[in-house]
């Protein structure tokens, strides 16, 4: 079967359009709502036929809470792993099985309605933009795509396709995160001149910081490499180094911690405070040395000053590796200890910690200790997406909006080339005026055989 490369690539031009329908998209639907819901034009009349792109792992995950709501058969697998593809067949067995995406959509034409994308991250656009132009509702893990042309495309091919959207940022849909936007709505903080966010990975998680291994290992009968390989270079298999799970520190496969978790951590600052395109970003730390990113990071972003920031650019840094905002602002606010993962923001009046995983706190604690967070309960995020599919209520985590997300989270990345370098970033036009260079890393070539129509 032929690939879904077929077809004429955009201009440079094009994509330029494209983004910034895409862009104006996302600005707009933050003016109109503060959790930037989608606006689909079409959905699904009675029960919801869903397929699974990627089935283990987090893949697994997004299968089972998406088959658990009480509306949506389950009625295509699809892996290039065939024990992850059997261990999610055992479960559903009605489901028919696929090791290739592009037959699964190109057979199960006109028998699906959905499909959740759950795979490493450099095939999430492949599939994506595939699938939304199958006419197909797409549930896709974070961060959206592996570069910002990738998420600028995905978001304006859901746009023209009138697609009910969601990005796996449970997070956003917990009683964590929630309570912390009820208590930033409240004021309680003033206006708002600096945010860090900071996440433990990727010590421990996966690996980064190191060269490619030397040699090849024999591919195992149950792994399909070349499909694994989809759009990226092509590069001997080597065990217990790319798959199943290790692959998020290589650059050519994942985008490391900022990608990872940024999406999530960094999700608190661009909602709440309605964040657009940043102007300036700069990374302290090391680079990357050309195959896995490094074990640290510390980027420093500039955005446009607007109604919840105090008048000047609000700063917002981006710590990795077990970094933390910086020790005197933590003992200023009484913060003996901090969580591993945390979005914290400096307003005039105090300051708030929003964990995805325990509840807010607004600091310091004793000027605030009549002040308690209200009780509220967690959304499904998973349902919510399903229930949006069948016409009942909006996405809280569309493209619209993940695709902003991850550009944000994305430009991290490209500064961690140009060390204690400032980089000047028109996001309108997806130029960095002063180091046009920089420009090459907005997206990626793909393997031939394996090109993404319209990204070519």
């Amino acid at each position: 079967m032929s690939s879904s490369a077929n077809g004429s690539a955009l201009t440079r031009r094009s994509l330029l359009e494209l983004s910034a329908a895409a862009a104006g998209l996302y600005l707009a639907s933050c003016a109109a709502s503060s959790t930037a819901t989608s606006a689909p034009t079409r959905t699904i009349k009675g029960r919801l036929r869903h397929a699974g792109i990627g089935v283990g792992g987090m893949g697994g995950a997004d299968l089972d809470h998406i088959a658990s709501h009480p509306e949506v058969d389950v009625v295509a697998l699809c892996d290039v792993d065939a024990e992850r593809l059997k261990a999610a067949a055992d479960k559903y067995p009605k489901a028919r099985t696929y090791a290739d995406w592009r037959e699964l959509l190109e057979t199960e034409k006109g028998q699906i309605d959905s499909v959740h994308v759950s795979t490493p991250d450099h095939m999430h656009a492949a599939i994506e933009l595939a699938a939304l132009r199958a006419g197909l509702h797409v549930y896709g893990q974070k961060p959206l795509t592996r570069t910002i042309e990738e998420a600028r495309a995905v978001a304006a091919a859901a746009r023209a396709a009138g697609a009910v959207t969601q990005m796996g940022i449970q997070n956003r849909s917990n009683t964590p995160y929630r309570q912390a936007l009820e208590l930033f709505r409240a004021g309680h903080i003033g206006a708002v001149h600096e945010v860090h966010v900071w996440t433990d990975r990727p010590a421990g998680w996966w690996p980064q910081g190191v060269e490619r291994p030397q040699g090849s290992d024999p591919v195992p009968e149950t792994l399909d490499w070349d499909k694994w390989l989809g759009v990226a270079r092509e590069r001997p298999f080597k065990a217990d180094t790319y798959h199943p799970f290790k692959w998020r520190g290589w650059v050519d496969f994942g985008t490391g911690a900022q990608g990872d978790m940024a999406c999530h951590l960094m999700d608190p600052a661009t909602w709440f405070l309605e964040l657009g395109h940043p102007t300036r970003i700069r990374s302290d730390g090391p680079p990357p040395n050309g195959e896995t990113f490094p074990l640290w990071s510390t980027v420093h972003y500039e955005f446009p000053a607007n109604q919840h920031t105090t008048r000047g650019p609000l700063l917002l840094t981006w710590y990795d590796g077990g970094r933390k905002a910086p020790r005197q602002l933590l003992d200023d606010l009484g913060l003996a200890e901090v969580t591993a993962n945390a979005c914290l923001f400096v307003g005039t009046k105090g300051a708030l910690l929003a964990d995805p995983y325990s509840g807010p706190s607004l600091l310091p604690a004793e000027r605030f200790a009549d002040v308690k967070p209200t009780p509220i309960e967690p959304i499904d995020h998973w349902h919510q997406w399903v229930d949006a599919c069948l016409g009942k209520g909006q996405a809280s985590a569309p493209f619209s909006y993940a695709a902003h997300l991850t550009e944000v989270a994305l430009l991290g990345n490209i500064a961690l080339q140009f060390q204690n370098e400032t980089l000047e970033w028109d996001g309108e036009r997806m130029r960095f005026p002063s180091r046009p260079e920089a420009e090459r890393l907005l997206g990626s070539p793909q393997r031939t055989g394996w090109e993404i129509r319209g990204l070519a």
